[in-house]
């Protein structure tokens, strides 16, 4: 059966994707959060699969917010994996893709992690257009010896460290520390429409966002990098949700030490390990990450099918 989703699903969802090959850093509150914090015009919907009175499968559906690019929407179906090839993954996407096909979407952007779904989405009419790399830090073995002497050169040239709880109260210069370093990143379709309103819901007000396991270096009283952490407590699993750094500040080491200070603080508070993804095209990124101890462990891939 599928039906509409429920706030009260949302631990199941979050259950299941921890069963995915590459775990998900997500809780039942980070689900819910999903839900709640898309804006009016994202027309957002979402549905769960049941089987035997359980919750086996989830789909979510909206119009992309963050660009500019009219007319482009997202679907993403996830299926536990004991319950797949029985016909709920169909089900779930006819749903979702129908929904947006109602509201004027003209590109449907969706992505996989396997080959398994990247062969649904290719039958569905879908074609691969990129690829992110996923990559995991063990911090049982990562190394931060760095963290001190990096975090005293950049005091020497005026920089500070402080956690995000520190400053959160001036949301307006983080957003826009945030918005300027997402409109950066290869995409098929920019983020260049991020606004602050829906950021600060979305985004700052996410549950699993930690404000102390999140570091902002400050420029004076000025945010110019940071590297914020998601966290799943329960699964002793991070995930970096965004790494920053203002355009006037990039190559002076600030990202890394961002990076470093949260990889620590994780590491200190017993988590396991870190996980983010870098696309392909973001060579920068991708050095940063496997010099700090990063290991490749998959790859996910864009898939775009366009509405005739």
């Amino acid at each position: 059966m599928i039906r509409e989703f429920r706030p009260a699903d949302a631990a199941a969802i979050a259950a299941f994707l921890r069963e995915d090959e590459i775990p998900h850093a997500v809780t039942g509150a980070g689900i819910r959060h999903w839900v709640v914090s898309q804006p009016d015009r994202a027309l957002a919907r979402s549905w769960v699969a049941i089987e035997g009175g359980e919750v086996v499968g989830w789909v979510r559906a909206r119009l992309q917010w963050a660009t500019s690019a009219e007319g482009v929407a997202e679907v993403w179906a996830f299926v536990a994996p004991t319950w797949r090839r029985r016909g709920l993954g169909a089900g779930l996407c006819g749903a979702a893709i129908a929904h947006l096909e109602a509201v004027g979407a003209r590109v449907l952007e969706s992505w996989s992690r396997d080959e398994e779904s990247g062969r649904f989405l290719l039958a569905r009419g879908f074609r691969a257009e990129r690829a992110v790399h996923i990559l995991r830090l063990d911090l049982a073995s990562a190394d931060t010896s760095r963290l001190a002497g990096l975090r005293a050169a950049k005091e020497a040239e005026g920089y500070s460290l402080v956690p995000l709880g520190a400053v959160v109260d001036r949301a307006e210069e983080l957003y826009e520390l945030d918005a300027g370093a997402i409109a950066d990143i290869p995409h098929v379709h920019v983020e260049d429409d991020v606004r602050l309103e829906d950021w600060l819901e979305e985004a700052l007000g996410h549950p699993q966002l930690s404000r102390e396991g999140s570091f902002v270096v400050l420029a004076g009283d000025l945010p110019v990098a940071h590297s914020l952490l998601h966290v799943d407590p329960s699964a002793r699993l991070a995930a970096h949700e965004m790494t920053a750094t203002r355009r006037d500040h990039r190559r002076r080491g600030l990202a890394r030490l961002a990076k470093l200070a949260s990889t620590a603080w994780a590491r200190a508070e017993g988590f396991e390990a870190i996980l983010t993804d870098t696309d392909e095209e973001n060579a920068g990124m991708l050095h940063l990450n496997e010099s700090l101890g990063y290991r490749r462990i998959g790859t996910e891939t864009d898939y775009l099918r366009e509405i005739s």
